[in-house]
């Protein structure tokens, strides 16, 4: 029984990550106004709305709730003339919901992988946490140092007919792997 217990421990505190909330509140603020750098955004939204679905594991259910609290007191539901709308759903449950951008807290990678074509088949942006994500399909994430970047996966990015205004290319990042061991990011295009 206490190997059973030290197991579960071990699994969950494997997946524990922790969460910066100053990280989150700049999150909070690019996801939608990245999301309007998309060519074919107004093609995608239904009722003038952008949908953001924020995926969670357990462990993640409280920066969750925090991430969509700051989305909603930054925009007040709206951004320019766009309704924003944001829902929580857990990762079980990401094939029964449509949404036009996709929030990935950290997690296993069966469920990122479930996300990424769930996304794909939506057409829809996938934003992670961790930028290590990229390289199973995510399209953004975010570089943190002296300045706030960007970090495209192009790849990514066109499996899911997400063609980028040149502005957000020219401020970005971009994505590179040779194989799927590497992870590197290179310089503009």
């Amino acid at each position: 029984m206490r190997y059973i217990f030290l197991l579960s421990f071990l699994i969950s505190f494997s997946f524990a990550f922790s969460i910066n909330d100053s990280l989150l509140k700049i999150h909070a603020v690019l996801l939608p106004k990245i999301y309007l750098m998309d060519y074919n955004f107004k093609n995608k939204i239904k009722d003038n709305t952008i949908t953001i679905a924020i995926l969670y594991d357990a462990n993640s259910y409280r920066n969750a709730v925090s991430l969509d609290e700051k989305i909603k007191d930054r925009y007040k539901n709206k951004i320019q003339d766009y309704n924003v709308k944001t829902v929580l759903l857990p990762y079980n449950k990401v094939s029964t919901f449509n949404a036009n951008l996709y929030y990935l807290f950290p997690s296993n990678i069966k469920n990122i992988k479930r996300t990424v074509k769930k996304a794909k088949e939506v057409k829809a942006l996938t934003f992670s946490y961790l930028n290590n994500d990229l390289k199973d399909g995510i399209v953004l994430s975010l570089e943190i140092g002296k300045k706030v970047k960007p970090i495209i996966n192009l790849n990514a990015a066109k499996s899911a007919d997400i063609t980028f205004r040149p502005v957000l290319l020219k401020i970005s990042n971009i994505y590179t792997s040779k194989d799927n061991n590497t992870f590197s990011v290179g310089n503009k295009l």
